[in-house]
Order: structure tokens, then sequence, then C-alpha cells
């Protein structure tokens, strides 16, 4: 009972058997025309499988919560008739730009959105930065190193990615990232020098995406933010009135990068470390507790918001060059103080506070990714498969938050919850072949008959299989006998 699909586009009618979705997997892919897209941009394989094929394959396995090598340990491989190395070939293939891809995923799920009439807010429109650790366990990984994990206070071993996702007043869907590693202070990875060693390495053209996002590896993550928010703003259907950044981003070289960038129409709201920097206000130079030593007490500065019971002290001054408007807030008596900054200097302590409460979707985003799409969990040696793991991940996240967008769930695990028991229903004549197995095993014990016995008399032995035939026969109308009654 070896049975196999012999074309991809046979999973569709395989998906047909369960309603409880308002729209399948395969044309909930289908919706983004991911092959179109592959096409256009030129990433589509000249010869042998599709990369569509592989690409939509490789999504529905992190839907299954499964990596390449458990689908096919688990047998789920005769879905495809392909060979595994296919996958692993499509993931450390140089000339696939996962950048690329992943911002056409996410302009064509905003496409979408206007063809569906679907409701925004540009007044909220934002870009959101943000960082997170991926941990791993192996040494051997391509750009290995350990990075400081703030969740637990220490270092692991891992990558830092770093996240630009863009809200629409609504949904929240990632459009670039990348993937880091950390020196350290001694510049050594935090490897021994056998660890370095045994790294995994390969050589790379210039001209293929594959080296520059292997080269920003090593780059700051500010110049690599800046980059991706250029990317981002030279789509007109991606513009943001706002960039939302924890207290890492906000700093006088991304403030001034940000104006620049949006000449006016660009504000970056953010906290700010609680530390020595400097703001100029009135003229003079003082730190954040030092304003807070100034003004806190004096009512034309000092104020308590019954809103968000808190209180706070409003400022006007300068990051450097860069006029801010500096918001000190504290939740409560015992609270700590902390530091909210906004380049739009007309806006309100409410609004400031409102537009930057924004900017936990991305936190949501990435824990939903790593509790439900694997995000972080390959393996791989290759830089380049870790790099195409999380793009596969946001890929999957994206065609997910289109289906919530216009559905009743209230939650992306909820909504995950039925795209895993939809795609259950791609492994489901397996399943029923397994059974049908079975039922013939315990009729064979009935009949004093082996089941290869069965077989031979149902293929050989005409009058035998007519036999079957009429049993099965008596069976159902005893049953609807019985239903009658």
């Amino acid at each position: 009972m070896n049975a196999k699909l012999s074309n991809f586009s046979e999973l569709s009618n395989i998906l047909s058997v369960k309603s409880s979705l308002r729209t399948n997997l395969m044309s909930l892919f289908t919706r983004f025309g991911l092959g179109h897209l592959l096409c256009r941009m030129s990433l589509e394989k000249q010869a042998g499988i599709p990369a569509v094929q592989l690409i939509l394959s490789l999504c529905l396995f992190r839907i299954a919560g499964e990596s390449i090598h458990s689908m096919y340990k688990k047998s789920y491989y005769d879905l495809l008739n392909t060979g595994h190395n296919c996958y692993y070939r499509m993931m450390r293939r140089a000339t696939m730009d996962w950048r690329k891809l992943l911002m056409g995923m996410a302009l064509r799920f905003l496409a979408i959105l206007r063809k569906e009439h679907a409701e925004v807010s540009s007044d909220n429109a934002s870009y959101i930065f943000d960082d997170t650790t991926l941990e791993k366990t192996g040494y051997g990984i391509e750009q290995i190193s350990r990075v400081f994990d703030h969740v637990q206070g220490k270092c692991i071993l891992g990558f830092k990615l770093l996240v630009c996702a863009f809200f629409d007043g609504k949904s929240t869907i990632p459009i670039d990232m990348s993937l880091h590693c950390e020196k350290g202070k001694k510049k050594d990875f935090g490897l021994t020098a056998k660890q370095r060693k045994n790294r995994f390495s390969k050589k790379r053209k210039k001209e293929d995406p594959n080296f520059m996002r292997f080269k920003e590896s090593t780059d700051s993550k500010l110049q690599v933010a800046v980059e991706m928010l250029k990317r981002a703003w030279a789509h007109k259907s991606l513009r943001a009135k706002y960039v939302l950044c924890d207290s890492w981003f906000t700093c006088e070289y991304f403030i001034s990068e940000v104006l620049k960038l949006g000449k006016g129409a660009l504000n970056l709201v953010g906290l700010a470390k609680m530390g020595n920097t400097k703001y100029s206000v009135n003229g003079k130079l003082h730190n954040a507790m030092e304003l807070i030593a100034l003004y806190e007490g004096n009512s034309q500065f000092c104020h308590n918001c019954r809103r968000y019971k808190c209180h706070y002290i409003a400022l006007r001054g300068k990051l450097g060059d860069q006029p801010v408007r500096i918001f000190l807030i504290r939740y409560g008596r015992n609270q700590r103080w902390n530091v909210l900054l906004s380049t739009d200097l007309s806006m309100s302590f409410v609004r400031a506070f409102e537009v930057y409460q924004i900017r936990w979707n991305i936190e949501v985003l990435n824990k939903e990714c790593k509790q439900y799409l694997g995000l972080g969990a390959c393996a791989g040696r290759d830089f380049d498969e870790q790099i195409a793991d999380c793009t596969l991940c946001f890929l999957t996240y994206i065609t997910m938050a289109l289906e919530k967008r216009f559905s009743e769930y209230e939650t992306m695990g909820e909504l995950f919850g039925n795209m895993e028991e939809d795609l259950m229903a791609l492994t489901l004549w397996k399943r029923v072949l397994f059974c049908i197995k079975r039922l013939l095993e315990v009729l064979c014990e009935h009949l004093g008959v082996t089941i290869d016995e069965l077989e031979e008399s149902l293929i050989n032995d005409d009058e035998a299989a007519s036999a079957y035939l009429i049993m099965a026969k008596a069976l159902e109308d005893r049953e609807r006998t019985k239903n009658v009654a």
C-alpha cells in the first residue's frame, strides 16, 4: 500500500475533504500567487522541481510542526514524490533572494487588503523594530556566537534576529529580517579557538544574494535597520507614519536617519535609556534623572494621566541636534521612571503613549512564530539555511495573518490550531489506508486467512471477490434496516 501523489496540485483535492476552515490551506497560499511572484522576481528555478512546490511544502511542514528530517522519518513524504535533498538544496540555494521574496509577500498581503476593501488605519501605520534571541545548540553552525539574552540575563549560544514589521492599523506582518552574531569584547565571538575553527564555512560569490546576508551578520544592527527602513519606504504601499522601537534603537543616529528619510512625513516614537544620555532643555544639558529632579512638582510640566494611571513630565528639548518631545513617565509611587521620546513635537502624551503601545505587536509576532511555527529551531550548519528557515517562518505567518484578518479568529493560536487540523487532511488518505488495513486484518482473523492470501484471492479469484462484495452488501442492508427501524 504505497500510494503516492504524483503531482503537488493533487493536494488541493485532498484538502477538499475538510471544510472547517472557510478557506483551505492550498487556496490560502494560492491567493498570494506565490508561483507568479517567484517568476516575476526571477526567483523560480529554471530546472528540476519548481521552487513554488518546494517552498509551499516547507511552509506546510512548518504548520505541521515538523522539520524536513522528521517529515521523512514519519513517512509523511508520501505527500510528495520528491527526495528530501531537494528541500535542503532549496534552502541552501545561493541565488535565492529570500529578502526579496519576503517583501514581495508583504506587498501582496497589502494588495489583497486593498482589493477586498479591508479596513486600515493610515494614522497608525508604523514600522516596528525589535531584536530577539534565537538559541542554538550546535557549535558547528556557520557564524554562531554567544549573544546576550535579556530574558535570561546571560550570554547564550545563538543568533540575534533583527525584525522589521509593518503595522497597517490592524495587522502586523514581518517585512524584513537579518541574523546577527556578536563578536564580544575580545572579538572572539565568545568561542574558543577550536570552536571557531570547527564552525562551518563556505565560499560565496559577491554577486549572489546570500553574500550580502552573510556580510550583514557582523554589521551593526542600527545600520542594518536603517537599510531596512530605506527598502520599505521605497514602496508607496508600505509607507508608514511612525517608527517604533525600544531603547536600544532610540539614539541620535537612528533618529536623524528616520527624519532624513521621511523628510517630515515619518516620525520616531521610542523608549530611551535611563542613563547618562544628555538632553538639551532650555539651553542646558541634563540627563533623565536630572530632568526629573528639576521638573517634578512643577505643575507647568508635571501632570497626572487618569486614563493610564500614571504620572508624567512633558518637555521639549533636543537629543544632539534633533528636536524631540520628552516624556518622563512613572507608574505609581514606587515604580521606576521611563523616558519616552517622540520626534513629532506636536504630539500629546496620551497620543505618544498609545502609539508606542503598538510596538508590543512585534513582541507578540516573535512569540507566536517561536511557539507555533518553530522560529529558530533550524539546526542546519549553513548560514543560508538559517536565513531561509526564518524567512519561511515569516512567509507562513503572513499567510496565517491574512486568514485571521478575514475570519472570526481572535488569536493566532486559535487559527494555528485549526490550520494544523486542516493540514492533517493532507495525510488523511494515509490514515484511511491504515484503517482499511487494520479492518482487513480483523476480517482475516475471522476468515482464518492471511492478508496476503486475501489479497491473492481478491486479485485471482473472481468468485471469492464476489463473495466478499456480497458480505459487504449484506452488512450495508443490515445497517440501513437498523436505521429505518
